[in-house]
C-alpha cells in the first residue's frame, strides 16, 4: 500500500522484474497505506491452505495408500507437470525425493527424519 503517485513512479521498474502470466505482469496498485498488508495477509492465507492440502495429500497417500517416498515424489512431480503446477508442489516433490546423505544407509529419506511437531515464533 501507499500513494498512487509513488506507484506510478516505480511501476515501470517493477513490471519487468515481477512474475508474469499470459495476461501480463503480476503487479498492480492495490490502494493506500495498509492495503499491501491486507494483500499479503490474503496471500499467506491461501498459501497456508495450499500447504495444508499438500500435507493432507501426502499423509493419505503415505498412510492409507501405502506409497513409498519414491512413489510419492513421482506423484508430486507428475502433478507439477499438469494443472496443479506450482512452486509448493515442485519443492514438495524435491523434498520427498531427497535422501539423507549423512545417515550412511541406502534409501534413507530425509523426509522421514522430520518431527511432526510445531511451535510458535510469537509473531
Amino acid at each position: 500500500g501507499g500513494s498512487k503517485e509513488a506507484y506510478d513512479i516505480i511501476a515501470d521498474i517493477l513490471k519487468p522484474v515481477s512474475a508474469q502470466t499470459d495476461s501480463g505482469a503480476c503487479v498492480t496498485y492495490v490502494g493506500p497505506g495498509g492495503a499491501g498488508n491486507f494483500v499479503k495477509m490474503v496471500h499467506n492465507g491461501i498459501e497456508y491452505g495450499d500447504m495444508q492440502l499438500i500435507s493432507e495429500a501426502y499423509d493419505v497417500l503415505k498412510t492409507v495408500g501405502g506409497l513409498t517416498n519414491d512413489e510419492l515424489a513421482a506423484a508430486f512431480t507428475e502433478w507439477n507437470q499438469a494443472e496443479l503446477e506450482s512452486y509448493l508442489i515442485e519443492i514438495s516433490s524435491i523434498i520427498l525425493a531427497k535422501k539423507d546423505d549423512q545417515s550412511g544407509k541406502e534409501g534413507d529419506f530425509l523426509v522421514d527424519k522430520i518431527l511432526d511437531k510445531t511451535g510458535m515464533k510469537g509473531t
